[in-house]
Order: structure tokens, then sequence, then C-alpha cells
């Protein structure tokens, strides 16, 4: 049927300068961010908590997952004063992450602190890590997706490395100094960028699509994946500092991994069920294997569920990102909804950890069955699940044409000079953003204001080979709506 053309490699097109200057700016700024929430996950053995001994650092650690996750139950319940506030509330919200910070420096001078001041230090910390993951998925939610998901890739693996700089200098006080550095740098970044965003960009929250809840399996999945982050975060920081730095530094490889999904773009269709796909025998083998090793081999262990899960967090970071974008959701309502579940499961296995770590004095055996046991439950979990995404894909999909299809441009078989005219303008698009030969074929037709089902007659293809030619046009110019398209044609004025 000559469907050639649709197996052609498009292009990467460039990007205009401002908005490259946006997307440089915005990986700096979401490295901060990944720098100090890996300084805050790996925490009890690390800079941020070397005051206290271990035990007493898990337990700080988990009330911060606790307002953590409770924090984005919050976000849900109040997402449109949430969105409408986000400048002035996570300005300020994010750097309470700083408390936690002068609350180490007050314990490493004066060691007559009560534990309860650490613990309401760390409550405001968990608040912040909250707010300011939910500022930069605001943020990437608003601009133009051509470069989102390598600029959150890029980001992942510079905190990564961030991460590393600043609990491995073994100094306390150079160690804090970097991380204020970091949680300073990611809330100011994303202030400053977020008022370079054109206000006719953002649509009134009002106007913001609700996506779907997660069914009850998908949450459950999530959550287990939450779960096994948290139990594997707590085991490694529970070997000493060198094991929690080995593991959380092996997260590089899993964004790294996640980076060659993002460069690929629309070359491959990468969804939430396929990575968990990915994920899970490296979690399972992570998991299966840990109590059976020696100490070496459990920090083995632990690296490749951190690299499986650091793999699958980064991927969800950007897809999110880029579909609130593209189908124009509602930023708080969809981050939220996905983010809480998985916090959940962080809590829970955080919990788990610590019980029977330090609580329970497990013997040998004992400590491999619980582990069995865990790992068994997630496996279950995801068999239920299926890492089925296909209901999610058509939920996102219909987007593209539930409206009203919009009138075709007015009198577009009149003259022939205003035919001509109306191809030139489409055809000086198509060079510039280097579409592929079936690309110009549906853009032209959208441009004339025909709906999906119109064009797919016309070309005689399915209705989702037309859907996917859509949503990459969109992605090449940066836009998510058909009439942000038209406006581009009618200013093709050259």
């Amino acid at each position: 049927m000559g469907e050639t053309d649709e197996s052609a490699e498009p292009k990467r097109t460039r990007t205009p300068g401002d908005l490259l200057n946006t997307y440089i700016l915005a990986g700096i700024g979401f490295s901060c961010l990944i720098g100090w929430e890996l300084s805050a996950v790996f925490s009890p053995s690390l800079v941020l908590l070397d005051f206290c001994d271990i035990h007493e650092g898990v337990m700080l650690r988990i009330v911060s997952i606790l307002t953590l996750a409770a924090s984005f139950a919050f976000f849900i319940v109040k997402q449109d004063w949430i969105f409408e506030h986000r400048n002035k509330l996570f300005t300020v919200g994010s750097l309470l992450a700083l408390v936690a910070v002068v609350n180490t420096m007050f314990n490493a001078s004066f060691e007559w602190m009560p534990i309860w001041v650490s613990a309401i230090a760390w409550g405001l910390f968990g608040i912040a890590q909250a707010g300011s993951m939910m500022y930069w998925c605001i943020f990437f939610s608003l601009i133009p997706t051509r470069r989102t998901a390598v600029t959150i890739c890029i980001g992942a693996c510079g905190g990564t490395m961030l991460f590393v700089f600043a609990n491995a200098t073994g100094a306390t006080w150079l160690g804090l100094l970097e991380i204020s550095l970091l949680i300073l740098g990611s809330v100011g970044l994303a202030a400053f960028l977020s008022t370079r965003i054109p206000g006719e960009s953002i649509l009134p929250v009002k106007e913001y699509r609700r996506s779907a809840l997660l069914t009850v399996p998908s949450m459950l999945s999530v959550a287990c994946h939450g779960a096994v982050y948290g139990f594997m975060s707590i085991l490694m920081c529970s070997m000493g500092p060198v094991a929690a730095l080995v593991c959380g530094a092996s997260g590089l490889i899993g964004s790294a991994l996640a980076f060659v999904w993002g460069y690929l773009g629309p070359k491959v269709e990468v969804d939430t069920g396929i990575v968990q796909r990915i994920s899970l025998p490296m979690i399972m083998m992570g998991l299966l294997l840990f109590p059976f090793a020696d100490e070496a081999g459990k920090i083995v262990c632990g690296c490749l569920a951190n690299v499986a899960l650091a793999h699958s967090s980064v991927i969800a970071w950007y897809s999110t990102s880029i579909d609130n974008a593209e189908f124009q959701l509602h930023p708080v309502d969809r981050f939220a909804n996905r983010q809480a579940p998985s916090w959940v499961g962080f809590f829970l296995g955080s919990i788990g950890a610590y019980l029977i770590v330090f609580v329970f004095d497990l013997s040998d055996w004992a400590f491999c069955l619980v582990v069995v046991v865990f790992a068994l439950l997630v496996i279950t979990v995801f068999s239920i699940y299926g890492g089925d995404e296909s209901k999610t894909k058509k939920r996102l999909n219909d987007l593209l044409t539930s409206a009203t299809a919009v009138e075709a441009v007015a009198e577009e078989d009149a003259a022939d000079k205003h035919v001509n005219t109306f191809r030139q303008r489409c055809d000086r698009v198509i060079d510039d953003y280097e579409l592929t030969p079936r690309e110009a074929e549906v853009f032209f037709l959208l441009a004339k204001g025909r709906n999906a089902e119109y064009i797919g007659k016309q070309l005689v293809v399915s209705s989702a080979t037309v859907k996917s030619h859509i949503y990459h046009i969109y992605r090449k110019l940066g836009i998510n709506s058909q009439q942000r398209l038209m406006t581009i044609v009618d200013d093709e004025t050259k």
C-alpha cells in the first residue's frame, strides 16, 4: 500500500535558540533536584543524617517519606488551588528542605538537641521534596516537548553525579554546603524558568483535561515498585555509607538507558508497561539473590534493583510531562495521582526493611524467607497488572479527536492563487521541521482543519496510524493542539 515512507527515520530538527537555552537551564535545575533527592533517599548513612546513628537516621527518613506521601495526597484533593498558586507555594515550600540541613548543622555542633526537633525538620523536608517534584513536573508540562525527554534524562544523569560529589567528600560541612546549593539551584531555576513561560500558552485551570485514575492493578504495581525502592534503600543504608553511595551512583546506568529511549523519541514507542517488563527481571534478580550473597554480592544486588528502578522512574518522569503537555492534561492531577501510590509503597517498603533489620532479630533463614515472600508478592501484583497500557494509550489517543472537528479552511477550492499560497506556506513549515513524506500528507490535511477520521479515510490508513502521525507531528513542532498547528501555517509569511 506504499507504506515504505512511514518507516523512514525522521531527522532531528534544530531547536530555536531561546527554547534551547530553556532546555539547558532546565537540565541543570533538574540535575540539582535529583542530586538532593538522592541524598535524601540514602541519607540514613550519608551526610544529611551524619549526626545520629543509623537506627535514628532510618526513623527520621521514614518520617520524611510519610509527609511526602501525604503531600501528594493533599495535591490530589486541592489540585486546582495548587496549580493556580504554584509559583509562590512551591518556591517557598521547596526551601523548607533547608530546615533539615540546618538541623544537621546544629546537631553536629550541639549534641543537646532533642530527637523530636529533628523529626519536625525531616517532616518539613518531605513536604519540600514533594513540592519541588511537583513544581518541576508542572514546568515540564507547560513547555514545548521537543527536547523534554532528553533534558530530563540528562538531568537525571547529572543529578546522580552531583549526589556522588556531595556525599563522597567525607567532610560533613562541605557535603551540607553542596546539598544546600543543590536545593537552592533546583528551586531557583524552577522559579526563574517558570516566569519565562508565555502566559498565553497556559490554559485557565478549569480547561485542562483530567486524566482517568489509575486502575487498582496498575496502582498496586506502581506501589510495589515504590516498595522495592524503599526496601532496598534502607537495606543498603544499613550496610554503611559505601554501600549506600555505590547503590545510589548505580542509578546513572538506569538514567543513561532512559536517555537512549528519550533520544530515539518518535522512532520507538515506549510506554510504562514496556518499561516495567524491562525492569522486572533485574528487580527480581536483585531481591531474590540478596539474602544469599556476601556483603559485596548484596551491594551488587542492590545496584541491580536500583538501576531498574532509576530507569523506570526517569521514563515515568518524562512520559508524564510530555503527555501532560501534548494532551493538555491537568499537571497536578496526573502527576500527584501517579506519585501518591509510589510513595505510599516506598513508605511501606521502608517500614518493612526497618522492622526486619532493626526491630526483629531474624535468623538467616527467616530473613531469606521474608525477602522471597516480598519478591513473590511483587511478581504476583505485576502478573495481575500485566503491564498492559493499551487502555491508557487509547484514552490519550482519543483526546486527539475528542473535540468537534475544526472547520475547513474557508473556500479552500477557490482561486488557484489562494490554493498555491496555502500549499506553499505548508511546504515551508514541512521543510523547516523536516517532516517525513507521510507526515507531510497528514500535516497538510490537519492544516486544512480535517480531523483524524477524515484523514484516515482520505489516506486509506487506520485511525491508529493517523493518531500516531499526529502525535509525532505535534512533538516535532513542539505544540499540543491542531489550532496551534493552523496558527503556525497562518503565521508563515515568507
